[in-house]
């Protein structure tokens, strides 16, 4: 059972990655020249944990997850991956510096993204439960 819930899980991430970059673009493009990009950056944030949190509950309706140990690995493997893929991509691609990449994470800054990796990580755990309280 654990694997074929990994084999769904695991590849599940690309559908968050897929939201990542449409939120990105629509903060780029629509939010950050009508709101300001600091404003623009906190509200592409709640937009993204709202997308997030469908995804997920989605994914968890169609391939349930069986129990708390299986949820907790998916969502720390998730957070591995988009950490991994937003410095990756930021140094590589993008050229920005490492200061330039921990400032989304600087919540004395008035940044909140930190909030999506500790979403990330949780939201698996969180829908099967709300899944499974209500069955």
């Amino acid at each position: 059972m654990s694997r074929a819930v990994y084999r769904v899980w695991v590849p599940g991430w690309l559908g968050l990655l897929l939201l990542a970059l449409l939120n990105g673009t629509l903060r780029a493009t629509v939010l950050g020249p009508r709101l300001g990009e600091e404003t623009a950056r906190r509200v592409a944030t709640i937009v993204l944990l709202a997308a997030l949190t469908g995804y997920v509950r989605g994914l968890q309706r169609r391939h349930p997850i069986p129990d708390a140990g299986h949820a907790w690995i998916i969502g720390l493997s998730w957070v591995v991956m988009t950490v991994g893929f937003e410095f990756g991509f930021g140094r590589l691609v993008a050229g920005l510096t490492w200061s330039e990449l921990r400032a989304d994470y600087d919540v004395s800054a008035g940044r909140i993204w930190v909030l999506v990796p500790l979403w990330t990580a949780a939201a698996p755990e969180v829908m099967r439960r709300l899944t499974s309280s209500r069955t």
